[in-house]
């Protein structure tokens, strides 16, 4: 299914107007009718935000996975539920590692004198490797995926490849190990490399757990552009 009917028909199960979309999407209505009828495509940046206003995985979105009509979104969690279970956003995970981000200015210098860094993007989803190489790369940094934690592991553990891993990025829900388990053997057997968590399984527990086994930094999906840059 093409990203155009994706947007449309969600947006329409969400009993929204494409102009309500486009307000919500900080668009013109005009974007937002050019897309359902596939004259053009939201710019790849938007996606996490599409993928948050109208509750469609960013797989459904691009054709990835399969997209159900009669899906409805999320209900929201009841108030009867643990806090370890509760879903945090991105300020109440910061909170946690006692990340404060920087100002837009300082960002600037950040991203201008750090320079080149090897970054490992570990992550089942096809989509979300390719928008982490889109972003990373269009600000120098060079880009090795991976589709699993075994293949991360395989890759760091030969030393005869040329690699030398600054950061790695790296999602908690994969098939085989989980991001957790390969964050763990990181930490254990190539220390050097700093560690990104990516995920939207960020209960309060996972997040702790991430920090205790040495995560450098966590992520909450869907994310903004930035929050991947300032940290990297």
């Amino acid at each position: 299914m093409e990203i155009g009917n994706v947007i449309k028909e969600r947006r329409v199960l969400k009993g929204m107007t494409q102009e309500e979309l486009a307000q919500a999407l900080s668009v013109t209505p005009q974007a937002v009718s050019r897309w359902e009828i596939g004259i053009s495509y939201p710019d790849i940046a938007m996606v996490p935000e599409i993928v948050r206003v109208l509750g469609v995985s960013a797989d459904s979105l691009l054709g990835c996975g399969d997209f159900d009509k009669k899906e409805k979104p999320p209900a929201a969690p009841s108030a009867t539920v643990q806090d370890k279970d509760r879903v945090l956003n991105q300020s109440q995970v910061d909170s946690i590692f006692d990340y404060v981000p920087p100002l837009k200015m300082e960002q600037t210098c950040i991203r201008n004198n750090e320079g080149e860094k090897t970054v490992l993007v570990v992550d089942d989803s096809d989509f979300m490797r390719m928008m982490l190489t889109d972003i990373l790369s269009k600000n120098g940094h060079r880009i090795l995926q991976y589709k699993s934690g075994e293949e991360c592991l395989d890759r760091l553990k030969d030393k005869t490849g040329d690699i030398n891993a600054d950061v790695c990025i790296l999602d908690i829900k994969m098939p085989g190990m989980n991001g957790l388990e390969v964050l763990e053997r990181i930490k254990k057997d190539y220390s050097d490399v700093k560690v990104i968590m990516l995920s939207a399984l960020c209960t309060e527990e996972v997040v702790k757990k991430a920090l205790e086994l040495g995560a450098d930094g966590f992520v909450a999906k869907p994310f903004q552009s930035d929050s991947i840059l300032e940290r990297i």
